[in-house]
């Protein structure tokens, strides 16, 4: 019966650490140290990658527009790749940030918090930036505990969450393995408490992987990039403008109809966007 139950342990130790393998690649480039005081800074790194180091270069002698261009054609190579980072992602917002997009400066910020929603620089600069916005949304109420529950979840990416739960999902099989086979009683009491909260840990950390993995492949949220965009009734040009949204605001996406985007922002408002106003995060 013990080989058994071992058995069935080793099995789900195993589905446990596939998925944790199965996660996102990201790829790590360099920060850029941004000359502004408002925006976090982060040291130059020296770099193998020549295309990051070249755009640290031009970034430090102010040349903004050109580190752009040369971040944007790292980006498109990393995409062709596969590949995400984080750091890249921030680069280009402290970049775009340092010629007044702030369009721009929102977007890829809210991308590099995607890929690394734990990094506090960024979480900072997205707060920072959000000052600057013309529209000044104020937050729906929201249950509490929603808001702790995103929170805890938004400290680490799907990687660093899949990790853990496979880490404390062992824990939690050599807990079973102590309490089924130690003849100690004090033994057995001590792995039986440290197998449960390792139970519950693996248990959160699976959803939290898994809520964070679905944010950065079904990605339902954008960045309005025209000046302003009028957000109608309905998805036809002739509808009822209902209000209006500028450069930089974020929006969440509810449905698609064409070219247009049912969106929803921060206060529940609900309205119809034509495609072009806006970019997917």
């Amino acid at each position: 019966m013990k080989r058994i139950i071992l058995s069935y342990l080793l099995l789900l130790s195993a589905f446990a650490t596939s998925y944790a393998q199965d996660s996102l690649a990201v790829a790590q480039t360099d920060s850029l140290t941004p000359s502004d005081a408002a925006v976090s800074a982060v040291a130059n790194k020296t770099s193998d990658n020549a295309a990051v180091g070249q755009a640290i270069k031009l970034y430090d002698e102010g040349d903004f527009r050109q580190a752009i261009d040369v971040l944007e054609g790292e980006m498109k190579a990393q995409k062709d790749k596969g590949l995400e980072s984080a750091d890249l992602y921030y680069n280009l917002g402290n970049a775009y940030f340092r010629v007044n997009d702030l369009a721009h400066a929102r977007l890829y910020y809210e991308k590099a918090q995607l890929v690394n929603p734990g990094d506090r620089d960024t979480r900072h600069n997205i707060e920072y930036v959000t000052t600057k916005i013309e529209d000044k949304i104020l937050v729906a109420d929201t249950f509490f505990l929603s808001i702790w529950f995103r929170a805890v979840q938004n400290l680490f990416s799907s990687n660093t969450w899949a990790t853990m739960a496979v880490v404390f999902f062992v824990v939690f099989i050599g807990c079973l393995v102590l309490f089924f086979f130690s003849r100690l009683i004090s033994l057995k009491k001590t792995a039986f408490y440290i197998g449960i909260v390792s139970l519950v840990v693996v248990i959160f950390a699976n959803v939290f992987a898994f809520r964070q993995k679905n944010k950065v492949q079904f990605r339902d949220t954008a960045v309005i990039m025209a000046g302003s965009a009028s957000i109608v009734s309905s998805p036809d040009i002739n509808s009822k403008e209902l209000f209006i949204l500028h450069a930089g605001t974020k929006v969440a996406i509810t449905k698609e109809d064409r070219n247009w985007y049912e969106i929803e922002i921060d206060n529940g408002s609900v309205g119809w966007v034509q495609k072009d106003k806006l970019e997917i995060i």
